[in-house]
């Protein structure tokens, strides 16, 4: 994709990060893969909003593009029911800025893996909540579980 077909605020790339949670408080991670082929990039499944997500009188755009993204990451196999905007994050450093929503209530079954493009991409896996914390590479992973934590204990 070029440029032009991202959405863009304040010189960043708008971006959604959806965070599942399973009966157990188990959190959904995607793995995906690095340079090597390994599957050491772990950080929660997220997508880009794109020009398109804009269009037409629809909601919340962010959210039009957290379906979108869902429905492409597990090929229809997750249906989102209702969200919660957990607030954004902003990672200067690869242009990006997320904004992180807490998925409340879900169904269906994401499977093992994630899909690019139609294609196998990134290994799902489900890791409890109380320590995915310490599995991010990433500050703003560990940000977001923050989040997310936080927003539970103020239910």
């Amino acid at each position: 994709m070029n440029g032009d077909t991202y959405s863009y605020r304040d010189g960043l790339r708008e971006a959604v990060a959806f965070l599942l949670l399973d009966e157990g408080r188990r959190v959904l991670l995607e793995c995906r893969p690095d340079r090597h082929g390994t599957f050491t990039d772990i950080f929660f499944p997220s997508g880009s909003i794109e020009a398109q997500d804009h269009k037409g009188d629809q909601a919340d755009y962010r959210e039009v593009a957290l379906r979108r993204e869902v429905f492409e990451e597990f090929r229809d196999g997750v249906k989102v029911e209702r969200l919660q905007l957990l607030g954004d994050v902003a990672v200067p450093e690869i242009g990006i800025l997320f904004y992180v929503y807490w998925v409340v209530s879900w169904s269906g079954d994401p499977g093992s893996h994630s899909y690019e493009e139609g294609e196998p991409f990134g290994e799902l896996r489900w890791s409890p909540l109380s320590e995915v914390r310490n599995v991010f590479p990433y500050e703003s992973g560990r940000r977001m579980a923050d989040m997310l934590t936080a927003a539970l204990g103020s239910r």
